[in-house]
């Protein structure tokens, strides 16, 4: 290996915030670096940074820690915050809270001029969303001076853009978001060079080297790249020629199903014509039909005329006789109504209609004095309201005394409601005190000290806001929960003095801050009696208890409790009686007299009796208290109770709610019923002698009247009916004309005569004995429909075989429904022309230009890409024939391809091959046989084969397409015709070649790794270009391989062997390994980087050098 060859060498890196790493910066040898630490001391931490800006791939999914674990799942936000612990809540810990931004930079020095250049990446970090921001960037020179840091912190994107414009001219730095753009640059331009492909997919695969690949497949993939072997003229000559030859073939069997069509069809049309000359005839039919109609309907027309005449002449004459009878009739009713009898009879009606309203009002008034009875029983009822209600009910009330009667009853009504609803007032409160007690009895039954609502409502209040704030839960407790009392003595005097003081809502001193910003915040109408302690400032001061206080009674719970019951009654003095009161400012006594300001006054009881809250025998006390006040107040409600039902039924009694003018006239109707009565009876028996003198008589001759002339009007109703039903008949056989006219005239002015058809219809009726037109039509019409059905059928087959035709000819783009046979028939004259002998000439041309395609396109490219092939493996083993590798040496095997398609191996390498285009046969059957000519008869079969595995089926399906696609992409390759291997020489007497492909999975250790690090190593040399020729002129390239863990499975002797392979090749490396293994490495390294991280939260690295080694060696040895 030339060495003299430039490239461009890693000299430094530069991390800023990266996982446990704050700032660092790492100088590497341009020859092999050596990382080393325990299992998660920091080294993939480093590397990982490395790939994020060679790859400029900030997802890091595919590859990151991949050297510790193939499933880790380790994210760019994990390392940008440095994550150092997942809680039970799976909620992630890092180490940076607060908005940052991290830098890696990689710094490339060419080997042989020394100038220097950088890439790397910037990172912006919101850590309350976790979103980043990044942006690549290139600049000449190297690291800048700042570390890429401003004043005790990295620089962010926006800044680092800044500083690259104003330091850098536009040619000397590039920056940007888009790692695409970034990645390309990369590439072709500062690593000078590299596959954008290949380069990652081997770099990333030879750090954790875990050669899952098959040897001859990684020899296949690496070593002999593919070739874009154009081959889109031979596709094409090869088509065009299959295409011809398929479309003599099917314009044949195309010509077939066109005949087929075309028989079809003359049967078709045959049975067409029928149907138009049978529905002809209906069409005539039809017409002489309606004119036979019109002719019989004029004719009945006249008929029902003459009718109407005479039945007009009858109906006149009956009305004639009906009015004489009319005259008669009203003759005698006159001679009835003389005698008196209708006005007796029309008085005594109304008399009957008076009674019934007199006797309606006289029940009402018997209703009323029976509802007023009720009163005289009631003790609020005077005497005079019952003395009025006496003549109400005998009737003989005045109109003044009624008037009286109902403002008594109204008054004596007002005042039972005005009663009642002071009672029920009362007694809703007496419900109301006597619930909330049951209620409050029930709390303190049960345990529970039944505190006031709003009180309970704002504890759970503040309490569940305080969890929302803090994120975790706060207790929030009332006082009197926290006291206890020693002497029982003084428990009233402490309940009283403290009054509501004891219900103070209490949480820990550090949360009293917290705790009043959100009471400021609570709803103020509905908290205002709660109130919070101020925890936090009652202890920041010491209170002092006066001996004899009252505080000496009261023990709390916690210490900030216990300091404000000092502050409250450290200075309540206890006292026995008032001269002891009057010797100090603040005073009580056990019966709670309290002494305040000069003042003496009693404690309100209530603060210690219903409102006493601490300890257990308040609680106690208080469940006598309540127990005695809720029978009290059962007490007072029950005869409440009785007297609101007493007020109710009150008021149901007689209210009087009509006018006095009502009850007056219903006493008047009441005392007139006596005389209608009697008049009622003197008309009965005046029409009663009347009707027995001579009523009886008239009436019967009125009747015989009446029923003549009815009998008349019968008759007279009867002609009318007959003459509005013929005129109702007239006037719908008009309608019918002119429906058959109208129906006659669009017959008519759709109808064209057709001279055959007239003539054929004539013929008919005359062979027709009968005229009757609907029995003509009728039998014409059954015709008409058989031969329809037969059609039909015919149709239907004839749209079967079209429809199979154009399935089979899509690009016959005709209709398979019309009528019409043109298309089909142009089409099928136009085919049974010269053409196909047209199609033949062609096809004999396109196959010699086939020929020509496949030697130029196909064969000799193969053939030149397989000798390629040859060249660089010989080039290949020449480098690696030079490497020491022990007793061993290896060398990479390509042949012939040992399976199924090796057979075209020969074909394609065979010298003599050479093909004649201008000897084909223009046969038909022989233009496929390319290679009849004599010196290459052998691979004549051969060569069909393959062009016929280029040519897809006719119609070919999307899958058929896609699998005729896959084989021309596979015969295209030339490593398709090969099969590769390496081979492992065992130096001795006789030197023995083993090939590695099969034993390679027999072997341990090292023994198997061996040649996997030769093919690996040869393909990063590809890569890099490293093998070639001095004297060619290329642009400097990275020379850079990464190995984690990669020797772990060989001895000092193979890895001392397989490094020097590395340096041998004049690769830049770095080789990660556990510091168990140091001993291995360091005589063959040029620099070693010492990791740590014993916390977990920090990463330190210590830089070796050579010189340094020994120290190292001992510090290990004594570690």
């Amino acid at each position: 290996m030339d060495n003299r060859q430039p490239f461009w060498a890693i000299s430094k890196i530069c991390l800023n915030n990266w996982h446990y790493i704050d700032r660092k910066i790492l100088t590497l040898s341009e020859g092999i670096n050596f990382f080393t630490g325990h299992s998660g001391s920091g080294k993939s931490t480093v590397i990982d940074a490395i790939q994020i800006v060679l790859y400029a791939n900030t997802d890091g999914r595919g590859f990151f820690n991949k050297a510790a674990a193939d499933d880790s799942d380790r994210t760019l936000i994990e390392y940008l915050r440095g994550m150092v612990n997942i809680s039970e809540n799976n909620e992630s810990q890092y180490l940076r809270n607060k908005n940052f931004s991290s830098t890696i930079v990689i710094e490339l020095e060419q080997t042989r001029t020394h100038e220097k250049q950088c890439v790397g990446v910037v990172f912006d970090v919101e850590t309350a969303t976790n979103e980043i921001s990044r942006l690549f960037f290139w600049h000449r020179s190297g690291l800048l001076e700042n570390a890429y840091r401003g004043e005790k912190r990295c620089l962010s994107t926006v800044e680092i853009r800044e500083y690259l414009q104003r330091t850098f001219g536009e040619e000397a730095f590039y920056c940007g978001p888009s790692n695409e753009r970034f990645r390309r640059q990369l590439y072709d331009v500062y690593l000078g060079g590299l596959d954008k492909e290949k380069f990652p997919r081997l770099f990333k695969r030879a750090i954790p080297f875990r050669m899952n690949i098959k040897l001859e497949e990684f020899v296949k993939e690496y070593i002999c790249m593919e070739q874009d072997i154009q081959i889109e003229d031979l596709k094409e000559s090869i088509m065009q020629y299959g295409r011809m030859r398929s479309k003599i073939e099917s314009t044949m069997e195309e010509i077939e199903e066109l005949k087929k069509i075309d028989g079809i069809y003359q049967d078709f049309d045959d049975k067409r014509e029928k149907s138009r000359e049978c529905d002809y005839r209906l069409t005539r039919l039809e017409m002489l039909r309606l004119q036979a109609d019109i002719q019989g309907l004029h004719d009945k027309i006249k008929t029902r005329e003459e009718g109407i005449k005479v039945q007009e002449h009858t109906k006149a004459e009956l009305m004639r006789q009906s009015g004489e009878l009319q005259k008669e009739h009203e003759e005698l009713l006159l001679r009835l109504n003389n005698s008196g009898y209708k006005a007796l009879e029309a008085e005594l009606a109304g008399l009957n209609e008076t009674l019934e309203h007199l006797g309606k009002s006289k029940a009402s008034l018997t209703k009323t004095a029976q509802r007023l009875a009720a009163w005289k029983e009631q003790e609020i009822t005077s005497n005079q309201t019952i003395w009025d209600i006496d003549k109400f009910e005998a009737g003989t009330i005045s109109e003044g005394e009624l008037t009286r009667l109902k403002e008594n009853i109204a008054q004596m009504r007002a005042e039972i409601e005005e009663e009642r609803r002071d009672t029920e007032s009362t007694l809703r409160q007496i419900k109301k005190e006597e619930r909330e007690a049951k209620e409050e009895l029930k709390e303190l039954k049960q345990g529970r000290k039944a505190y006031p609502k709003e009180l309970e409502e704002a504890r759970l209040e503040l309490q569940n806001r305080l969890q929302e704030n803090c994120g975790k839960f706060v207790s929030v407790q009332i006082l009197a929960d926290l006291l206890e009392i020693r002497d029982e003595r003084w428990h009233n005097a402490v309940e009283g003095y403290m009054g509501n003081n004891k219900l103070l809502l209490i949480v820990e001193p550090k949360y009293a801050k917290a705790a009043m910003d959100i009471y400021q915040e609570m709803d103020k109408k509905k908290f205002f009696r709660a109130a919070i302690l101020d925890t936090e400032k009652v202890m920041e001061e010491e209170h002092i208890v006066r001996q004899g206080a009252l505080a000496e009674e009261v023990k709390a719970k916690e210490k900030y409790v216990q300091s404000y019951i000092n502050f409250f009654l450290g200075n309540v003095m206890k006292c026995e009686n008032i001269e002891e009161l009057r010797e100090c400012r603040i005073g009580v006594t056990p019966d709670c007299m309290l002494y305040h300001s000069y003042c003496l006054q009693h404690i309100n009881p209530e603060n210690y009796t219903r409102r006493a809250y601490i300890g257990e025998i308040s609680l106690r006390q208080r469940i006598r208290q309540l127990q005695k006040h809720c029978d009290e107040l059962q007490e007072k409600r029950l005869p409440l109770a009785a007297l609101v039902e007493e007020a109710k039924k009150l008021l149901e009694l007689e209210a009087m709610p009509l006018p006095t003018e009502d009850y007056i006239s219903q006493i008047l109707d009441a005392k007139a019923i006596k005389g209608k009565e009697t008049r009622k009876k003197d008309l009965l028996e005046k029409l009663q002698k009347l009707r027995a003198e001579s009523v009886d008589t008239l009436e019967a001759q009125m009747k015989e009247v009446q029923e003549r002339r009815d009998a008349k009007q019968k008759e007279i109703t009867k002609t009318e009916k007959e003459i509005w039903k013929n005129g109702e008949e007239i006037e719908k056989f008009r309608n019918s004309i002119t429906e058959s006219e109208f129906a006659l005239s669009g017959i008519q002015k759709e109808f064209q005569e057709n001279e055959r058809f007239e003539k054929q219809f004539e013929e008919y009726l005359e062979a027709q004995k009968s005229r009757n037109y609907i029995y003509l039509k009728e039998a014409s019409a059954r015709q008409l429909q058989q031969l329809g059905k037969k059609k039909e059928e015919i149709y239907q087959e004839l749209v079967a075989a079209r429809s199979a035709y154009t399935k089979k000819y899509t690009q016959r783009n005709f209709s398979v429904v019309e009528e019409d046979n043109k298309v089909y028939q142009e089409l099928l004259e136009s085919l049974s022309c010269d053409n196909l002998e047209t199609y033949r000439q062609a096809a004999n041309e396109q196959a010699k230009a086939a020929v020509e395609h496949f030697k130029d396109d196909f064969v000799f490219k193969i053939r030149s890409a397989i000798r390629e092939a040859y060249q660089r493996r010989d080039e290949l083993n020449r480098i690696i024939s030079r490497l020491d590798f022990g007793k061993d040496k290896y060398q990479f095997v390509i042949t012939k391809n040992k399976g199924a398609d090796g057979k075209y191996y020969k074909m394609f390498m065979d010298d003599t091959l050479q093909i004649n285009p201008a000897q084909l046969s223009g046969s038909i059957e022989n233009q496929m046989n390319l290679f009849t000519m004599e010196h290459e008869e052998n691979y004549g079969d051969m060569m069909n084969e393959l062009i016929g595995i280029f040519i897809p089926p006719e119609n070919a399906t999307h899958e058929e397409l896609e699998e005729a696609k896959k084989n021309m992409d596979k015969y295209a390759d030339y490593r398709t015709y090969l099969s590769f291997d390496m081979q492992q020489i065992v130096q001795g007497e006789e030197d023995m070649k083993i090939g590695l492909g099969k034993m390679i999975r027999k072997n341990s250790g090292g023994e198997g790794q061996n040649p996997l690090y030769v093919a690996l190593l040869a393909s990063f040399a590809q890569i890099y270009r490293i093998n070639l020729s001095p004297k060619i002129h290329r642009n400097p390239t990275l020379r850079l391989v990464v190995l984690d863990e990669a020797f772990s499975k060989m001895d000092a002797e193979k890895v001392a062997s397989c490094i020097a392979l590395i340096r041998g090749l004049g690769f830049q490396a770095i080789i990660s390994a556990t510091n168990d293994k140091i001993q291995n490495y360091l005589e063959n390294v040029d620099k070693t980087f010492v990791y740590a991280n014993p916390n977990k939260r920090h990463i330190s690295i210590q830089e070796f050098e050579k010189t340094e080694f020994a120290q190292l060696a001992d510090e290990e040895e004594q570690g």
